[in-house]
């Protein structure tokens, strides 16, 4: 099965290239624990071919050929406010899975997008890990204000409110909340800054991965997500 995550945060300018794969270099060394080196993830190229000659990173950040290779994407493009550009793991199936990530960046409206997807990760099918995954990017990106997580398919037809998020698999929200608040939910993770809760990640299923063709996981979901709209909790 195939699971996105996804969230967004404003930055004042866009990130210089060495500051946007850094970035995926972080993401890649949290990803590292659970089974993939970090030498294994690839930059875009015009081929699978291509793009498998060259490692994205090594063990002490993005490597010079990628780099390169994104100096000439941006020159190509001529834009100057704008950039999409992402690493995929070099697998498009298999027992490990496959992963591409993503990073995009726009100055006259400055939100960056990070959206990472994978399929068949049993790591990743673990809740716990999934969590912990959760914390690490917020060690990345701390102004985050939310990340979904869930089957790509939740958000586009299954999700109650189309404007408002999803609660998917697991949602993250800058706000303590509380199991009196959110009873619906399997798992309610607090997530501290020192001493202070300053956010909250909603698990709707704790013992599976999340499914759509299950209808229970579905109607966890969209109760949770009735409930936080219902107290003014689920942004647009």
């Amino acid at each position: 099965m195939r699971v996105t995550l996804i969230f967004q945060l404003r930055l004042d300018t866009l990130p210089s290239r060495e500051e946007h794969l850094g970035y995926l270099w972080r993401v890649a060394k949290l990803l590292e624990s659970i089974g993939f080196p970090i030498d294994n993830w690839y930059p875009p190229a015009r081929t699978p071919k291509k793009s498998l000659e060259n490692p994205a990173f090594n063990h002490t950040g993005p490597t010079p050929v990628a780099l390169e290779m994104l100096r000439a994407r941006d020159e190509k493009d001529g834009t100057t406010n704008y950039r999409v550009t992402g690493v995929w793991s070099g697998k498009t199936k298999g027992r490990r899975g496959a992963f591409s990530t993503s990073l995009s960046s726009d100055v006259c409206n400055p939100t960056c997008v990070f959206d990472l997807q994978f399929e068949d990760v049993e790591a990743l099918s673990d809740a716990s890990n999934m969590q912990r995954f959760m914390l690490g990017l917020l060690d990345i990106w701390p102004a985050a204000s939310e990340i979904e997580v869930g089957p790509f398919i939740y958000y586009t037809t299954h999700k109650v409110f189309p404007k408002r998020l999803g609660a998917g698999w697991m949602l993250y929200l800058p706000q303590a909340i509380t199991t009196e608040e959110l009873p619906e939910a399997a798992e309610l993770m607090p997530v501290m800054e020192g001493d202070k809760q300053k956010g909250t990640i909603i698990v709707s299923v704790a013992d599976a991965v999340f499914s759509v063709d299950n209808p229970e996981h579905v109607k966890i979901a969209n109760a949770i997500e009735v409930r936080l709209a219902d107290q003014g909790l689920l942004p647009l």
